[in-house]
């Protein structure tokens, strides 16, 4: 064969598929984020296994198959000028029998391995120690994560220990989504209304990258989150952390931005599930919330959105998308769109709509989620928030955006309870008390009986008054 029969223009096509090799085989890089050779769990590991047995199977028969159409077109070419019709073949009850039960054997060497990791892997082994069990729900277009029975709520970024497995639960509460920690598990898709299962264990520690792997809707690839596996002291000292009050602000910003945030943002986001009640009706709110969307999607000013207890803790923005720092939180909170488009932030939130966000306001709500961090185990904190500077209506803007800004808007606007704007002319000071501390007894209609008691413990008299001169100042 010559050159000039290689440099045909059918052949030379394919020489300019060569530069794009190099380029198949960097894609299968283990050390990739989201590789899924690279595994890092016995759940992935086995999978992989898997994968490995079948691909060779079918490597060997691709060179049996194609060696024989390649020595089949090379024997048996017409030659020279001969025309002659070759003897022809009309069944081979021999042959059909070889091929037939030649795939059938191939068949069962497949299937056999792949039932028995099917079954294996159908849920958490017994006989491995507890289970960590955690509650995923999916959005459009972001996670919401909650481990039940630990009064722990959090979004977009999972904890688990290293060495435990693991089970999550999972619904959607919109559109078909599906979870995949590629180099944990494989991913299981997740339709509304099904309760769906997957088990997996972390090896290593480190961040496991995660994807929604099923089209969702305009943010679908940016529907991302992380899986953080620590060793089990730190998992317990975050677990733990997630149930401890917010330290206390230091910076002006992030005081003006608290302000700011209790009358813009706690329609939607919850800031306030360190406490066991508000943690444990996280779910409630979030219902609620999407309940109204769903009820006047074109008027809706209110949607399911990420909780944020202590926000400034987390490594991360957008769900998974981007590092949070300070600089990308207020690039986010300027124009979210810009950020990751399609997300309803912006469509729905009062501040996006009636353009009155400012960029001292964007800078102040910046540093105020940043400093949403916990206390230390051993710091003494009385009060929910906020601290004792400032005037009653400041004290209790603070105590209210940490503790019911989750379930009630300061606006007209209900989300799991009521708005509370004009409370002050709905009732006196002794009946807003009666509400805070036995929310049980007055009931608005038209909403669930869904606030949470013991108030009367978790806030002072002080705070309570602080509370009530807030409320009647909206």
């Amino acid at each position: 064969m010559n050159l000039r029969r290689l440099l045909r223009p059918g052949r030379s096509r394919l020489l300019l598929l060569i530069p794009f090799v190099p380029a198949l085989l960097v894609a299968c890089n283990k050390e990739d984020a989201q590789s899924t050779f690279g595994t890092s769990g016995p759940i992935a590991d086995t999978q992989a296994d898997l994968f490995i047995f079948i691909f060779w199977i079918a490597v060997v028969v691709f060179f049996l198959v194609e060696g024989a159409l390649i020595y089949s077109i090379l024997k048996f070419r017409r030659r020279g000028s001969d025309d002659s019709i070759p003897a022809q073949t009309h069944g081979n009850n021999k042959l059909e029998v070889i091929w037939t039960i030649i795939p059938v054997l191939i068949l069962i060497a497949i299937a056999i391995p792949t039932v028995k990791v099917i079954y294996d892997q159908d849920g958490p082994p017994s006989d491995q120690g507890p289970v960590l069990e955690i509650n995923v729900r999916a959005h459009q277009w972001w996670w919401e994560i909650e481990y039940p029975g630990q009064d722990v709520v959090t979004a977009n970024e999972i904890q688990i220990p290293v060495g435990q497995w693991v089970n999550f639960v999972m619904n959607s509460d919109d559109v078909i989504h599906s979870f995949w920690v590629p180099k944990l598990a494989g991913k299981l898709d997740i339709i509304p209304g099904d309760v769906r299962e997957l088990a997996m264990k972390a090896d290593e520690p480190g961040f496991y990258f995660g994807q929604c792997a099923e089209f969702c809707g305009e943010a679908h690839a940016k529907m991302r989150f992380r899986v953080n596996a620590v060793p089990p002291a730190e998992f317990n000292e975050w677990m733990d952390s997630m149930r401890r009050p917010p330290v206390e602000l230091v910076s002006d910003d992030a005081k003006a931005g608290q302000t700011t945030f209790a009358a813009n943002c706690s329609s939607c986001h919850a800031t306030n599930t360190w406490q066991g009640p508000a943690a444990r009706n996280e779910r409630t709110r979030l219902a609620g919330l999407r309940s109204a969307f769903l009820d006047n999607q074109e008027d809706a000013t209110v949607i399911a959105a990420p909780n944020l207890t202590h926000f400034g803790t987390r490594q991360t923005l957008g769900a998974g998308l981007i590092d949070l720092d300070m600089d990308s939180l207020m690039e986010w909170i300027a124009d979210p769109d810009d950020v990751k488009e399609g997300n309803r932030m912006k469509d729905l939130a009062a501040p996006y709509r009636n353009d009155s966000l400012s960029s001292d306001d964007v800078r102040q709500l910046a540093a105020y989620l940043l400093e949403l961090k916990p206390v230390d185990a051993d710091a003494v904190v009385d009060a929910p928030s906020g601290g004792s500077e400032g005037t009653a209506v400041e004290r209790g803007a603070a105590a209210f955006a940490g503790s019911c800004s989750g379930c009630h808007s300061t606006g007209s606007n209900p989300i799991v309870g009521p708005g509370l704007a004009g409370l002050s002319t709905r009732g006196d000071d002794a009946y807003i008390k009666e509400s805070i501390v036995n929310p049980g007894a007055v009931v608005v209609e038209g909403f669930p009986n869904a606030m949470p008691p013991g108030f009367d413990s978790t806030f002072s008299a002080e705070q309570i008054d602080d509370l009530i001169a807030y409320l009647k100042s909206l």
